[in-house]
């Protein structure tokens, strides 16, 4: 968990789009457009009686930001979706026509309640990342805690680095694991939890790549859960870690209890064109990088209703208004995140390795829902990553064609120089996968590290 393990986190340098608070948006969604769809919609579910279609979705384009009213159907490239009834407006009848009310005045009002979230959410949407930039500074003062020994020379003193490490590699001491009270009966069973993520990235038609014969991106998925309280939140904090900027789950939201992670492993139809020989990565990976962030988001909001659902609030603090980084340090890690909640642990290239591997993607949102944290079964901060465990796998580092990967970590903005970038261009995608495909942890825990749990 070492500062340059996470500057690693967002290197890339897109252009952002989002500005800073109250600065005019250059790409705002448009206004009209959208009015225009919801007072079609309107018409249509209040023709004959109060009929509202779950299938019509609001449909943004990012060339211009203008939205369309369709069915939901197999994902376009360069569009976004947003489900009218349920996501949009989540509270039922809310698209109702009352006596005497018009469908343009009842477009107008729902609008004008819903227009900041919803060019917040575009923009999310649009970005290829976690972008610096914008946010709505936060009500309260910055928390910083940390742990009792900051210092990481403090921290790793009289740790035996082990035959074949690069004594350069920063090895953190050892987290302790979490302590589990099964006596306190949760907000809501871990299973109804899991099969509300399992059935929407199974049924949701954005969870499909635009291009070829539209394969599904993201396969079942792994839910972990932390407490709100983990002192490990504070460890976070640690200069050697993310940094102080990391805020603590109660500061996103007061009265928070729980942090939900989920793990999106990518399919089998993502990396079975993905070669050992090919410089570039396959354009089926490329895409469900980009296009599957979209679905992330949508993974995000998802978690937020279902809170809103049980009794409960929840932020996702990538897409908060409040959210930014400060010198590529963000205010809030979804892998260390995903690590407080029993999902896996760090590798050398810097990817997160769960139980699927490390071929794919986190998201988490944070909640007031009290729900019972999932189990580390790990102490190291690299327990499952063979290299760091006895310096037997190197496939990273051989796997990385700019040198990106060292035997002592990963090289920041190292991976910019790849040309992704520029042989994508004309799809508007870029994402390199190596360090993550075809390697013995792309898809499961080391064999050799499993045998040690």
């Amino acid at each position: 968990m070492s500062g340059k393990n996470l500057s690693s986190e967002s290197t890339s340098l897109f252009v952002n789009e989002i500005p800073k608070w109250g600065e005019p948006y250059p790409n705002i969604l448009n206004r009209q457009s959208v009015f225009e769809c919801l007072k079609d919609y309107i018409l249509q579910a209040n023709l004959y009686e109060y009929r509202p279609d779950r299938r019509k979705v609001l449909a943004v384009r990012t060339s211009d930001r203008t939205a369309t009213l369709r069915n939901a159907s197999i994902p376009i490239r360069q569009e976004v979706y947003y489900f009218i009834e349920g996501e949009l407006f989540p509270e039922e009848g809310a698209t109702r026509l009352n006596d005497g009310q018009s469908a343009t005045e009842l477009a107008e009002e729902l609008l004008e309640n819903i227009y900041e979230q919803l060019y917040i959410w575009t923009a999310y949407d649009f970005t290829k990342g976690s972008p610096p930039g914008f946010r709505k500074p936060f009500d309260v003062p910055l928390i910083v805690k940390g742990s009792p020994h900051p210092n990481p020379e403090q921290k790793t003193r009289g740790r035996e680095i082990k035959n074949g490490i690069n004594p350069l590699f920063f090895q953190p001491d050892p987290v302790p694991k979490n302590v589990i009270d099964g006596k306190v009966r949760p907000d809501v069973p871990y299973d109804e939890l899991l099969h509300f993520v399992a059935h929407l990235v199974k049924t949701d038609f954005r969870n499909a790549l635009p291009e070829g014969t539209n394969p599904p991106i993201w396969a079942e998925p792994l839910i972990g859960i932390a407490s709100a309280h983990d002192s490990l939140f504070e460890r976070f904090q640690d200069p050697e870690v993310v940094g102080p900027g990391h805020r603590l789950p109660y500061e996103w939201l007061p009265g928070a209890r729980s942090v939900i992670s989920v793990f999106l492993p990518f399919t089998e139809h993502i990396s079975a064109n993905y070669s050992r020989e090919q410089r570039y990565s396959a354009i089926e990976f490329s895409s469900g990088k980009w296009n599957g962030s979209k679905f992330l988001n949508v993974v995000r909001r998802a978690l937020i209703r279902f809170a809103a659902q049980h009794g409960g609030k929840a932020v996702a603090p990538n897409i908060d208004p409040r959210y930014d980084s400060d010198n590529w340090r963000p205010f809030w890690s979804e892998r260390h995140a995903a690590f407080a909640a029993g999902l896996g642990t760090f590798g050398l290239h810097q990817n997160f390795i769960s139980e699927k591997g490390c071929l794919g993607r986190l998201c988490s949102v944070v909640t007031t829902l009290h729900l019972t944290p999932t189990e580390r079964n790990y102490t190291e901060v690299y327990g499952y990553c063979l290299y760091a465990f006895d310096g037997s796998c190197d496939a990273c580092i051989r796997r990385c064609p700019t040198g990106a990967v060292t035997d002592a970590g990963k090289l920041p903005g190292r991976c910019e120089t790849h040309g992704n970038k520029e042989h994508f261009k004309e799809w508007n995608y870029g994402s390199c996968g190596h360090c993550s495909t075809n390697i013995p942890c792309s898809r499961g825990i080391p064999a050799k590290i499993r045998k040690t749990l």
